[in-house]
This record gives structure tokens, sequence and C-alpha cells, in this order.
């Protein structure tokens, strides 16, 4: 990568993220609501532990907040 590394963290929630959109796309509503359930706590350890940058962290939370607004209406 020209413009310096990616963490593992970021790479991870960023996968997590992906598995959301792919089960909206799919309108599997139970493994979106699971899938960003997992990528709330995983971005909240990586956090605490200091393994994103605080720019990072802004940005991965700005969309999962998306994300939570788009799921609003969904119910087990």
């Amino acid at each position: 990568m020209l413009f310096g590394k990616t963490s593992q963290a970021k790479k991870e929630i960023e996968a997590l993220f992906h598995e959301v959109q792919i089960n909206l796309e799919n309108n599997y509503k139970d493994l979106a609501i699971s899938a960003r359930k997992q990528a709330e706590v995983k971005l909240a350890e990586y956090q605490a532990a200091g393994e994103l940058k605080e720019k990072e962290y802004k940005k991965l939370k700005e969309q999962l907040d998306e994300y939570t607004k788009r799921m609003e209406g969904y119910h087990h």
C-alpha cells in the first residue's frame, strides 16, 4: 500500500461492516443485526486497547452509527 498500512483492527471491523452490508442487501435481518453487534463490540475493544488511531475510530464509528440508523426498525 502506498499511503501507509491499514491496521489489522481496521481490516477486521471493515470485514464485519461488509458482512452487515451483504446481509442487508439480501434482507437477512437477523444476520445483519448479529454482524453489526459484533462490529460494535470489536470497535469498542480495539478503541480501548489503543489499536485504532482516533481518526480511524471516528470514521468507523460514523459508519457503525449509519448502519444502526438504517436498522432501527429491525427486531428479532
